[in-house]
């Protein structure tokens, strides 16, 4: 009887323990989604210095291919876009976890748009990558520190024309 007392308070303890971790991850997920909002908005308005105040010093973008960027690259990679009005976009966070002042994010983002092709027709075009993001927690406020490309998916008018998986290094 006495060892069933002690195993009821370690799954109560356990339980417990779980029930604080998944509240504090959803309210890291949605300190973080606030975030990836206004990464957005500033990025639309090619606001540099309110993306840079976004990153951390040390930032760094790796596409699907390998390539790295740091922010100032990344930056101007950005402003050399067209301003798309058209352009529809959603960032959803697939999974938090945190470990001190450390979070990886891994997120799906999907952009919708038309563009004009050479005959003048318009196409449907969509975007959707899935990335792993690392943030880190600076002067209480949360920093993207790294953004990793792991797939890249093209599609015109529905049609796949990209696939992209980023290769991983075997350890």
């Amino acid at each position: 009887m006495k060892g069933e007392g002690a195993l009821l308070a370690l799954c109560l303890f356990v339980c417990g323990r779980a029930n604080v971790v998944s509240a504090q991850d959803a309210s890291l997920k949605a300190t973080l989604q606030v975030r990836y909002a206004e990464l957005k908005s500033a990025i639309g308005a090619r606001d540099d210095k309110a993306v840079a105040a976004l990153l951390s010093p040390d930032f760094e973008s790796v596409d699907a291919s390998g390539q790295i960027q740091n922010a100032d690259q990344m930056l101007k990679e950005v402003d050399a876009l067209p301003k798309d009005p058209g352009k529809v976009s959603t960032t959803e966070l697939l999974a938090v976890t945190s470990s001190g002042k450390t979070a990886t994010v891994v997120q799906k983002y999907d952009m919708k748009t038309v563009k004009m092709a050479a005959d003048g027709s318009s196409r449907n075009v969509e975007l959707v990558t899935l990335s792993t993001d690392t943030w880190v927690s600076v002067n209480a406020a949360w920093l993207l520190h790294k953004t990793v490309t792991n797939q890249v998916d093209y599609y015109v008018d529905g049609r796949q024309v990209l696939h992209k998986v980023r290769a991983t290094s075997k350890s």
